[in-house]
């Protein structure tokens, strides 16, 4: 009676054990999806705010868009080191689709930061070099500093350039890593195709504008 009494302790301290491994399992796979699924909610709102804003902003707005786009690239890079210190343990698809949507909405958003922050430069260099160009006082340095003046000129539309390209193909990539976490989010936490493709056409759009009014400062009469 001994025997088989310390036989059925043995096994119900077993089954006991094995209860609470799969409870604690449970809840950690629950807890890990919840926490998943939150952090794509909110990378998802804070991108498709400012891709709305990025659409409609006017070009004085591009200092403080620059200082917002950069503020919500660190929050998803914030959220992308959580994310990789969960346990995802029952839900490596959730967490490959969430890192993949994360990485990519933080690179779009630091590359439209950068459009903004390489555009903004244009505008001041480009601006430098018209006033020198139209001024009347030619020392004997004056040519130096326009060739100086043009080559900055010249490195920040290359910059914006480089920056909005990247901005167009990243975009262009979202709609894969939406599809990714789709099965996983409601509804609600997707954007809008039109949202992006609104945001993406206008920084193609100003990239054209952009090329074609440098352009026109290399003609020989662009600055009387």
């Amino acid at each position: 009676m001994t025997a088989n009494k310390t036989s059925v302790i043995a096994v119900a301290t077993l089954v006991a054990v094995g209860l609470g491994y799969w409870a604690y399992g449970s809840h950690q796979k629950r807890e890990t999806q919840q926490m998943t699924v939150a952090l794509i909610a909110d990378i998802a709102d804070r991108l498709r705010q400012s891709l709305i804003a990025e659409a409609a902003s006017p070009p004085a707005s591009r200092t403080r868009r620059m200082s917002t786009l950069d503020d919500e690239a660190a929050v998803a890079d914030k959220g992308l080191k959580t994310l990789k210190a969960m346990h995802a343990s029952g839900n490596q698809a959730l967490v490959d689709a969430a890192d993949d949507y994360l990485i990519t909405s933080r690179e779009i958003l630091k590359k439209l930061a950068d459009v903004n922050r390489y555009r903004a430069r244009l505008d001041n260099s480009s601006q430098a070099l018209l006033e020198h160009m139209r001024s009347r006082s030619r020392s004997g340095a004056w040519v130096q500093d326009a060739v100086q003046a043009r080559e900055r000129v010249n490195q920040d539309l290359r910059a914006y350039t480089t920056a909005a390209e990247v901005s167009g193909k990243l975009l262009e990539s979202f709609a894969a890593s939406q599809k990714r976490i789709a099965p996983f989010v409601g509804k609600e936490t997707l954007i809008a195709e039109d949202i992006v493709a609104k945001a993406s056409a206008r920084v193609a759009k100003n990239l054209q504008q952009t090329t074609a009014e440098m352009e026109k400062t290399r003609l020989p009469d662009a600055f009387r």
